[in-house]
Parts: structure tokens; C-alpha cells; sequence
């Protein structure tokens, strides 16, 4: 999970903030409020007895993209390069994600099929 980096990149924020670095962490951590909230949603819907099909497509694939994202945004907002056995802890786990985030897409089903089962669910199917 991504959410380590972004524990890594509250850090390094905290240690220099800016601007810059202060809308980044708000825009991750409204990102992963909402993806909490449509994740309990659709564990409210199971716990009914419903079939919550094509919302949890939607949440996983939301929630892939979002995952996916993350190294880059640490990229960007740093301009620093991902390391995996030197540098500081932060570079090591932008590593680690920047090198398993491509898996993120597989767990749960690739994206074709999640969007798959999301046009059927919106009836474009």
C-alpha cells in the first residue's frame, strides 16, 4: 500500500513545510478519507445482504489509480529519485512502492475487467 510513502512524505514535510508540500499531503489524505468512506460503504452494503458489485469495482479501481499515483506524486513534489538500499528511509520506501505499485492493478482484478463490470453495472453493457 501506498500508505507508507505517504506516512514517509508526512514526515519530510513536517520537517520543512510549505505551501506546496502542505497541498499535497491535504489533496493524499482527502483522497484516501474518500476512498476509506466508499470502502465502508460498500462493507455496509455487504453486511445488508447486497451486492455491491459494481461499487466495489468502482472503489478498486478509484483506489488503484489513486495507490498508483502516489510515487509519482512524491516525484514530482520532491524531485527526488527513488532508491532501494541507500538514502534516506523516505527514498527507500518511494522505492519499494515505486517498483511493486504496477502490481496494485492485479489484486482484485485488472483494470479491464473492473471497468468491465462497471459499464455492465451502468447498463453501457
Amino acid at each position: 500500500s501506498s500508505v507508507a510513502l505517504i506516512k514517509e512524505l508526512v514526515r519530510e514535510v513536517s520537517a520543512r513545510p510549505d505551501d506546496r508540500g502542505a497541498e499535497a499531503l491535504g489533496r493524499m489524505v482527502a483522497g484516501m478519507a474518500t476512498l476509506r468512506q466508499m470502502s465502508l460503504s460498500v462493507a455496509g452494503m455487504l453486511q445488508h445482504g447486497q451486492n455491491p458489485n459494481l461499487e466495489a469495482a468502482t472503489v478498486k479501481d478509484v483506489g488503484t489509480t489513486f495507490e498508483q499515483s502516489v510515487p509519482e506524486q512524491v516525484h514530482a513534489l520532491l524531485d527526488m529519485e527513488p532508491t532501494l538500499a541507500t538514502g534516506s528511509q523516505l527514498q527507500q520506501v518511494h522505492g519499494y512502492i515505486t517498483q511493486v505499485a504496477p502490481s496494485f492493478s492485479l489484486r482484485g482484478g485488472t483494470r479491464e475487467v473492473l471497468r468491465g463490470i462497471i459499464a455492465r453495472g451502468l447498463g453501457l453493457r
